[in-house]
């Protein structure tokens, strides 16, 4: 036996990186590109972000907006950044 202790990092899954990115500040379709970038055979959809953030809410970590919330300060920085759009 080997008294060398494995010093590899632990595997992330997809929700791991999800929950990940969602805390980062992504929004859901940012988030799913970071997803399919680290597993592209993996079946993650938008569905999956959204119950991943819904998720994380529900657990009580409102700091994190909802797909919604996020939507709508895009919206709202994008009239800011260009007021003829």
């Amino acid at each position: 036996m080997s008294d060398k202790k494995d010093t590899k990092a632990p595997k992330q899954g997809v929700g791991a990186v999800a929950i990940k990115a969602i805390k980062d500040g992504k929004n859901n379709e940012e988030t799913l590109a970071v997803v399919k970038a680290q597993f592209p055979d993996a079946k993650t959809s938008l569905a999956s972000i959204n119950w991943y953030r819904n998720k994380i809410r529900a657990d009580g970590d409102k700091t994190v907006k909802t797909a919604r919330e996020l939507k709508a300060a895009e919206k709202k920085k994008k009239a800011k950044d260009d007021p003829l759009a």
